[in-house]
Parts: structure tokens; sequence; C-alpha cells
């Protein structure tokens, strides 16, 4: 079946040797700490996750003994649904309505085109875009935190699944009722063969793997500040399946046919700087209670040569692999975090809108996250995020809720968290050692 329990993942200990066959697919919102902080990154990633939303900042916080080795690992899982795919696909396999598209004897008046035309038609545009969409993440890291330089050497996986009905007979359908009502019977021979709204199914797996290298240098006004960057190699391979609604088994799909491996190289930039309250008073000329504290702004741009990739198709069947050219693009974030004693509160919001791999619409997300440190050892962890462009494509993104902790006793750490709104819901683990 197509839609399936979610099962939160279970991580390996982060020494032993672990597969990384293909996990995630929302660029890099699946790590635990991100997740539970509304997908915040920018300019409050902390060691283990910063490679993945700001190079910069693994610079940062290396604390009075720097000489460290961190290893980490983890992994995470969401699903959506736009609505009750399974439920409505079948309603409509197992009705009459096709059937009585290509009968004849239905067809053979006018009022009888208006009626059978006119409930297929209603039937295909409450199906169109309904979808069901899976993303899954494995990432492991060693980071080596030291003077001058900190270095990072990760490995992550990113895979989706999804499936996606569409309309694609509208504009046949519209004619022939336009003929109908204008009294013209409109010619029913070849509309068996014509017909062609699809359910597609669509996989994605990419690979990557990345230095990343980030150094933090003191200026005027004792403003630390941090540059990163991260050459990355990554491996795409993609497959996109149409199949008529007529013929598609939700129980018995095709397994995915992929494309050749696709080993590209990328570059990710980024930059943060701490401003002092020296700073904020005499530079900004800003004063007051609520400037208390630390503030960092982080600003990053991730994949910036945009990599095109065709999923697999085969030259006599267009219509089964339509093979549609798609692209990792290149996404530019700001974000500002504000540090108090016992909490931080931070704000991302991305500079471009994104087309999220395949999946029908744009995105621009507005991101905010907090951080309560409850106890020196275990922190609460809560974030909201908000798609600013939403349309009215399918698989738009919608506001969603999230949580989660950290547990960090000695040189052990454990981060967990959570995310859910009326069509979505995810988890991430993540374990991690220092030596």
């Amino acid at each position: 079946m197509i839609i399936r329990t979610l099962k939160y993942p279970v991580v390996l200990c982060c020494l032993c040797l672990i597969s990384l066959e293909a996990y995630s697919g929302y660029r890099t919102f699946l790590d635990p700490r991100s997740m539970a902080m509304g997908g915040t990154g920018a300019a409050s990633a902390s060691k283990f996750n910063a490679s993945y939303h700001n190079p910069a900042l693994i610079a940062f916080n290396r604390g009075d003994k720097p000489d460290k080795i961190h290893i980490s690992t983890s992994q995470g899982l969401r699903e959506i649904y736009t609505g009750d795919l399974e439920k409505k696909l079948i309603a409509f396999q197992e009705s009459d309505l096709t059937e009585d598209l290509i009968d004849p004897t239905k067809t053979s008046t006018i009022d009888g085109i208006l009626d059978v035309t006119g409930r297929y038609y209603d039937a295909i545009q409450d199906l169109n875009l309904e979808s069901y969409r899976k993303d899954e993440m494995v990432a492991f890291n060693i980071l080596a935190d030291t003077l001058p330089v900190t270095l990072n050497f990760y490995l992550r996986s990113d895979y989706r699944e999804m499936t996606v009905i569409r309309n694609l007979d509208d504009e046949l359908l519209s004619g022939i009722i336009s003929q109908a009502e204008a009294g013209i019977t409109p010619n029913f021979t070849r509309i068996g063969t014509d017909i062609s709204s699809t359910v597609d199914d669509t996989t994605y797996k990419i690979t990557e793997f990345g230095v990343t290298v980030a150094t933090t240098n003191v200026i005027d006004y004792n403003i630390p500040i941090s540059w990163g960057f991260t050459p990355k190699l990554h491996q795409v391979n993609a497959s996109h399946q149409a199949r008529k609604i007529e013929g598609y088994d939700l129980n018995n799909r095709d397994g995915a046919t992929v494309s050749q491996n696709q080993l590209e190289w990328n570059l990710d930039v980024g930059f943060a700087a701490l401003l002092t309250d020296d700073f904020i008073t005499d530079v900004m000329g800003l004063d007051g209670w609520w400037l208390e504290g630390e503030w960092v702004f982080g600003f990053v741009g991730m994949n910036l040569f945009p990599t095109d990739f065709t999923p697999f198709r085969v030259a006599r069947d267009p219509g089964r692999y339509p093979g549609t050219k798609r692209a990792i693009q290149a996404n530019y974030q700001v974000g500002l975090a504000h540090y108090r004693e016992d909490y931080m509160v931070t704000a991302d919001l991305d500079l471009n809108e994104a087309e999220v791999y395949s999946f029908e619409g744009m995105t621009r997300f507005l991101s905010l996250g907090s951080e309560y440190y409850w106890r020196d050892d275990f922190h609460l962890r809560a974030g909201l995020r908000f798609n600013l462009a939403q349309t009215s494509e399918g698989g738009k993104d919608k506001a969603l809720i999230s949580g989660g902790f950290l547990y960090q006793a000695h040189q052990f750490s454990l981060e967990a968290s959570a995310l859910f709104n009326d069509e979505e819901r995810g988890g991430s683990v993540g374990v991690g050692l220092a030596f």
C-alpha cells in the first residue's frame, strides 16, 4: 500500500559502522536540532549540524579546550499527506465513471454526454494533485575542533519517495462539455485512448560527501567573526514513472527504475558574526534591556552551482517515463540568534524561492526556533516554520510546529525531535561523542 505507518528511526551507536544507502529529502531539515527548532540554523546551528546550515558556525563555541574530536550520527524521517489519496483513488477506480465515458450508449445524446463527461470531469478535478511523500535522512560526522581551523567530514544520504495524481484531461473534457452545451455532438471515437490523467511515482536518492572548513577571527569591538566553506560531492539517482489512473495498482507498483549515477561537485559558503554590546550601542546606536546578551548574525549560500538532472526515461515509452528535468537549486538564507543566560531564540529567512525537488509548488521559509537551558545537561527546544510562497499547486508546505530536547552528559550527547501539522509528521534522533 502507498500509505505506510510512520516508523521513527532507531539510531545505531555512533562508533558502529553504519550503512548510508539513502535517506532524507528536504534539504537540511531532518537533523535533530534543526527539526526541533523549526528548521532554523543559519545563525544558530552548532557543531554536528552546522555543515548542513551554515559552514561558518562549526568554528563557533570552541570553549577553553578546543583540541577535541567529535563523532556524531543522526537519522530522520517525515511523511506528508495532502489528502486521502488512497481512499479517493480506490473510489474512482471502483466507480463506473470510465466505463460510462467510453460506453457509446451513454453518450448517444447531448444530455448523456453532459451527464457522463461532467461527472468524470468533477471526479478528476477532485483527484488532482492528491499526493503522498516520505523523506528520510542518515548523516555521519567527524569533526576536528582545533586551532586555527575547525574541520568537519560528513556523509549524508537523502531519500525522497512521492506519489501524486495529475489531472491531464482538463482541456479535453472542458472542450467536450463546451461543444455539448453549444448543441454540437463531440466525437467520442478515441476518448478511451485520449484520456491521459496519471498517477506519478517519483523517487530521489542524493548521497553527499563534504568537508567543511571554518576559522574565527576577532575584529574591532571584540567581535568574533567566522568564515566557512564546504566543497562537496553529490551523487543523484532519480526515477519518475507515470501510469494512467485507471490502470494504476496501489498494491503492486513497479519498483523504481533509477537514472544513471550523476556524480558532481558543489560548494556551500557561510559567514557568522557575534555582535557585542559595545558594537550595538556605539555603532548601531541601540540600547535597552531587550538587547542584553549576545546576538549572532549569519548568512549562508548553499549549492552555489545549481545542478540539473533528469530522472530515468526510455525513448519508446515517454508517457510512462516522463524524464522531466529537475534541479537542486542554490539557496540563500539569513539568520539572527539572540542568546540569554537561560534561553536563546532565533529566526531564519530564505532569500529566494526554491523548488522542492519534484514536488509541486515553491517554498520560501520563515523559521522560528528557541532553546531553553533547563539544566546544564538538559535543554528543551521548540520551533515554528511558515512557507511564505504557498501556491495553489499540490504539496505546498504550510505552517508546522516542532519540539525536541538535547541531553549532554560528560562527553556524550543525545538529541531527539518531532514535528507535525494537519498533513505532516516526522521525527529525528542523533547521538554524539567527544574525545
